[in-house]
């Protein structure tokens, strides 16, 4: 991890330990789906789950695709059917395909 990526770390784990979401949001809205699927893995596994459902749609998407497949089922097993669906929904084709090969 760059040390960008660690500053960035640190102050998103502040910010979620201050229940500061919206500001949260707002911050993980501006990154790109590698940088921030890089920045999740390295986050606490309980506050993963949390800040991941703060991503909008599309973006959450994108960035579960570029997660490791050990964090990709440990969001699998935290979200409900409806985020799942969601989530699944967004995805290219191909990107479904080897989530569910994966599974």
């Amino acid at each position: 991890m760059t040390d960008a990526l660690e500053k960035m770390k640190d102050s998103i784990e502040k910010l979620a330990e201050n229940k500061k979401y919206a500001t949260l949001r707002d911050i993980m809205s501006t990154m790109n789906a590698a940088d921030l699927a890089a920045l999740l893995e390295a986050i606490d596994e309980v506050q993963l789950p949390l800040l991941f459902r703060l991503l909008p749609k599309e973006l959450a998407a994108d960035t579960f695709v570029e997660m490791s497949p050990e964090e990709q089922e440990l969001l699998i097993r935290s979200f409900s059917d409806s985020e799942l669906k969601e989530v699944v929904d967004e995805l290219y084709v191909d990107d479904a395909v080897d989530l569910v090969e994966e599974i």
